[in-house]
């Protein structure tokens, strides 16, 4: 194998041509060889005559039609892979990439395959070039050739899915895989257990059920550059036993370039295998990447931005892991870039296609069970919505099932999302979707009763606390009210009272509503109106606020009604959220602390654009609770909330920051999008105080109750 600089700037343009024994670049293929046969070995005229028959030659043609290079490869039928023999270039014409393009077109020829290996001559040292062409140093063996000298195999991987592919998901399922830069993996290894302590405190017994620490076959390259064969042994078996090793996929060589492009624009001094490990953890299924890196850890806001990874050190991620855990669990901003999401209709006949996807074998439902059951919602489908949420054409993502059969309760027996990267998100999405739905059509309830429940769609339902296990699934009160709590609680004993045990926990709401300071416990009367979600209790002392925001950023977060109205539609990730954030200027707004709920106001004109291109401006157009209220620079604020916005960095350092530098972040859930807008004339109207729309304001409860019950429609509404 011939050496080539990927470092170099010249490129020589080529055409690569298969070559059969006729061809006149035959003989130039087997010069090439004998020229060579020092690195390449010994290959007989023969054996390059019945290669070429087989169409397992081809040579780069420069623009002088000469023969320039070749690459010469067999295939094994058995192993369905590929193995590459000679890659050759001529010795005037290295370090211009044709050995770059030779590669990538066999790569492209072989697709279909499961990969190509080879074997190289440790003493060649060309364990760089095989790194910079994305081929992985795999294991050692003795050579044939006089000197005994080791060769080492090299893979490159197509990528394709077997029946182990899906085991280093399960991990990922049930713990957070975060992949680990080549300097930590190091530290880990090292035998002295006073030394690298922030590295080695990943290795703590307690997070092991909490945390997957994963590598990236970058690793396995760094390795081979150890000159003591056993220590490369021993360091790759522990590599090979501690960690789990994901794969990237076919945009490697994108990733790859976009790193460098931007550690390159910022003077970055990261060596190519942590910028190839980088890349790799880009397109695996993690999300966190964990580094000691100053200068990857300094550009870690610029990295997400691009690539929506998360760069941290070992301690911080320790410190705030729980934190981080819901974070990646929720993720609306992952969807970023997603185009054609949409929700349709299950037809009959995809029942087996759909098993596929969405039948819960480590539960031990059958193919046939999810099948007929499938097939029995479709029958009756004056009874049974079936819904299918896919990504372009044909990725599905999650099905869903509902029962409408009873008028006081929207039932859910089937609800499956399929195993990638945003499954929880999708799960909290459809269960908050499906609790608004019921509320909307007038159904005190909404109850899951799929008996294959996985681990993702559990925690869910879990970490919406309102949801209580009975005996037949999982039960959710959900009424459309505005009530005092004297009626609220009247309103649920008389629920209990009707339907029976299953509903006993509408009389343990109902006694909590009587507690003597529930009007008056802020907390408290939140509380209780999430149990109740939307519910609302009309002589709670809970804080009201309206908040001004740009229908673009309206649009962005919330308003999917908006969002329709641009030229784009609404965007991926905004189907998606059930919680967000939001930056404004720090100023006006220090009266706005949590618990309380705000009312947004979506005003007539932006920044960039005025408002125009939109309608049904300048009025309310939605409801939520803030969750949190924070003051700081706009970096560490972004770098805090990135995974719940729309927003880049250079959209939060672009809004006003007060004497010291600071904005806010307000960060709101449980949102409900008014069916009808209400305009900021009828909003003034309900107030006895003069509003400004400009900043922040307290609203009475008064003001409040009129405005939500007009954008709810609330004569349609219990």
């Amino acid at each position: 194998m011939q050496e080539y600089s990927s470092q170099s700037q010249e490129t020589v343009e080529i055409k690569i041509e298969v070559i059969d024994e006729k061809s006149p670049y035959l003989q130039d293929v087997i010069r090439l060889g004998d020229a060579n046969k020092k690195t390449l070995g010994f290959f007989p005229r023969k054996a390059f005559v019945e290669k070429a028959q087989k169409g397992n030659i081809f040579v780069a043609i420069d623009s002088q039609a000469e023969c320039i290079g070749y690459i010469l490869y067999g295939y094994s039928k058995r192993h369905n892979r590929h193995r590459l023999v000679h890659l050759c270039v001529d010795s005037s014409q290295r370090g211009k990439r044709v050995a770059r393009q030779l590669v990538d077109y066999l790569k492209e020829k072989t697709k279909e395959s499961s990969g190509i290996g080879l074997h190289c001559r440790e003493d060649f040292n060309l364990e760089k070039m095989w790194s910079r062409l994305n081929f992985v140093a795999k294991h050692e063996k003795q050579g044939k050739n006089k000197e005994g000298k080791l060769l080492t195999y090299w893979w490159f991987d197509h990528g394709h899915t077997n029946l182990f592919s899906n085991a280093p998901n399960q991990k990922l399922e049930s713990r957070l895989c975060v992949v680990i830069d080549t300097q930590i993996f190091t530290e880990i290894y090292a035998d002295k257990e006073t030394d690298f302590e922030e590295s080695k405190s990943l290795w703590a017994d307690w997070l092991a059920t909490e945390l997957e620490l994963c590598i990236t076959d970058e690793i396995f390259n760094t390795i081979t550059l150890l000159k003591n064969q056993t220590e490369r042994k021993k360091k790759r078996r522990f590599a090979q036993d501690r960690f789990t090793c994901l794969s990237g996929d076919k945009n490697l060589d994108l990733i790859i370039d976009s790193v460098n492009s931007l550690l390159s624009k910022k003077a970055s001094e990261v060596n190519e295998f942590e910028q190839r490990n980088l890349a790799r953890a880009i397109t695996s299924k993690s999300q966190v990447f964990v580094t000691l890196h100053p200068q990857l850890l300094e550009l870690s806001s610029e990295i997400y931005e691009q690539f929506r990874v998360s760069i941290i050190r070992p301690n911080v991620l320790i410190t705030h892991l729980d934190e981080f855990r819901r974070k990646l669990d929720y993720q609306p901003v992952r969807l970023a870039g997603t185009t054609g999401l949409e929700k349709i209709p299950v037809q009959k006949g995809t029942e087996n296609v759909l098993s596929q996807y969405f039948q819960c074998e480590e539960l031990g439902e059958t193919k046939i069970e999810f099948q007929q059951q499938l097939l029995r919602f479709l029958a009756k489908s004056d009874k049974f919505d079936c819904w299918l949420v896919q990504q372009g054409k044909g990725e599905l993502l999650a099905l869903v099932v509902y029962d409408k059969q009873k008028q006081h309760e929207l039932e859910i027996p089937m609800l499956r999302v399929g195993n990638h990267p945003l499954s929880g998100t999708l799960a909290r999405h459809l269960i908050f979707q499906s609790i608004l739905g019921s509320a909307r059509e007038q159904r005190q309830f909404t109850r899951i009763t799929d008996l294959y429940l996985t681990e993702t769609v559990m925690t869910a339902i879990q970490e919406n606390s309102s949801f209580r296990r009975v005996k037949n699934g999982w039960l959710k009160i959900n009424l459309a009210s505005v009530e005092t709590a004297s009626e609220l609680s009247q309103h649920l004993i008389t629920l209990g009272s009707t339907f029976g045990e299953d509903y006993q926990v509408c009389l343990q709401f109902a006694d909590g509503l009587k507690a003597e300071n529930i009007i008056t416990d802020v907390q408290a009367s939140v509380d209780f109106e999430r149990l109740l979600f939307p519910a609302k209790i009309l002589d709670a002392e809970i804080p009201t606020f309206i908040i001004p925001i740009q229908p673009r950023w309206a649009s962005d977060l919330f308003d999917q009604n908006l969002a329709n109205q641009t030229l784009l539609g609404a965007k991926t990730e905004l189907a998606f959220n059930c919680e967000a954030v939001y930056y404004r200027f720090a100023n006006n707004s220090i009266r706005l602390q949590p618990p309380c709920r705000i009312l947004w106001y979506v005003s007539g004109t932006q920044k960039e654009g005025k408002g125009k291109g939109f309608y049904g401006v300048k009025s309310v157009r939605a409801c939520a609770y803030v969750d949190e209220v924070s003051v700081g620079k706009p970096k560490e604020l972004y770098q805090r909330f990135q995974r719940l916005g729309v927003y880049n960095l250079s959209d939060i350092e672009r809004v006003n920051q007060n004497k010291f530098g600071h904005i806010m972040a307000i960060r709101f859930s449980d949102i409900e999008l008014f069916e009808n807008p209400v305009s900021s004339e009828k909003v003034q109207e309900f107030s006895p105080n003069k509003l400004t729309f400009q900043w922040p304001e307290k609203i009475s409860t008064e003001c409040f109750v009129k405005v939500y019950n007009l954008g709810i429609h609330s004569s349609n509404r219990s």
